[in-house]
């Protein structure tokens, strides 16, 4: 008999569910409800800013950012979410070739005509499943997307590094492939604000990275590589910034006050929700 197993959709599984957030359907459901959030409910955010801890500590916070978009579900033809990538080894832009991603509330697909399109816009693009395997960062945004934006299809975009060149890739990757389809697409980035061994200064970055990120893109970027911003994910958002898709749209913070968590290794670690209105 053949083996015809190469016809298989691919699915990328769950790395860290029922450690960062719940891992069965009628909890996970029953968590986001308690945190007051309905589906095709909110407002109409462009883009978002939300956190990539556990739900425990920063549950309500991410939510907080997706039901500034929420009311946009009906005219989204397309979820982009860019992820930073933890291990500092690897460095690059990838995309996923998966079909779909697997989510306690069913499995979510994956928009891979618009992934292709994004690949072809430079040599920092790999699409490799590889990085998406073992990264949370992505992960844990997942079932918002499926709770308040059903069958929406993503394009998962993960970030090693943070040189220049890879935020002006990206950058001109979101320009050149998003800029006509801003009216049906919700841009999602995961990054947390802030992360030092001292609780006084990780709460100064935290401020400093949402006034620079109200100053605009130059100050911002300035602020990655002059120690003022020292969160995972800040390279994301100096993309979008450069990206110039939203010339007009307000970051504003949707979560005050600031949360913050003390992890394991000794650093504190602050979150917070931003929209793009």
């Amino acid at each position: 008999m053949e083996n015809f197993d190469f016809f298989k959709e691919k699915i990328r599984s769950p790395v860290v569910e029922g450690l960062f957030y719940p891992d069965e359907k009628q909890e996970l459901d029953s968590r986001l409800r308690s945190f007051g959030f309905e589906t095709g409910k909110g407002g109409n955010a462009a883009a978002v800013i939300a956190p990539h801890g556990a739900w425990d500590i920063s549950g309500a916070i991410a939510g907080a950012a997706f039901s500034a978009a929420g009311g946009r579900y009906g005219a989204l033809s397309s979820v982009v979410i860019l992820g930073a990538i933890h291990n500092s080894e690897e460095e690059g832009l990838f995309l996923s070739d998966s079909d779909y991603f697997e989510t306690p509330l069913g499995n979510i697909p994956v928009d891979l005509e618009l992934s292709r399109e994004l690949a072809a816009r430079g040599t920092f693009f790999e699409v490799n499943d590889i990085p998406h395997l073992r990264e949370h960062s992505i992960e844990v945004l997942l079932p918002f997307i499926a709770y308040f934006f059903p069958a929406v299809p993503i394009v998962p975009v993960l970030m090693g590094g943070f040189r220049f060149s890879l935020i002006s890739a990206l950058a001109r990757a979101l320009r050149g492939v998003l800029a006509p389809r801003l009216g049906e697409t919700l841009l999602v980035i995961s990054s947390n604000l802030s992360k030092n061994k001292n609780d006084a200064c990780s709460h100064a970055q935290a401020e400093e990275y949402i006034s620079l990120l109200q100053r605009g893109e130059k100050e911002f970027t300035a602020g990655i590589y002059n120690g003022r911003i020292s969160a995972c994910g800040s390279a994301l958002v100096a993309s979008l910034l450069k990206s110039g898709l939203f010339p007009d749209k307000k970051a504003r913070l949707v979560s005050p006050p600031l949360l913050r968590t003390l992890e394991e290794d000794g650093q504190f670690i602050y979150y917070g929700a931003i929209s793009f209105e």
